[in-house]
């Protein structure tokens, strides 16, 4: 069986144009790519 921290596998709405954005390889993103507004840490 897999075990994944839930932060990392849940994805982080963008504060600014309310989208989804998931994590990318495993890391997370630091801009939003839709908007390029910063996400929040967590």
């Amino acid at each position: 069986m897999c075990f994944r921290p839930a932060a990392v596998s849940k994805p982080i709405e963008c504060p600014n144009c309310k989208k989804k954005v998931a994590s990318v390889g495993g890391k997370r993103l630091k801009q939003c790519p839709y908007c390029k507004e910063d996400l929040p840490e967590k």
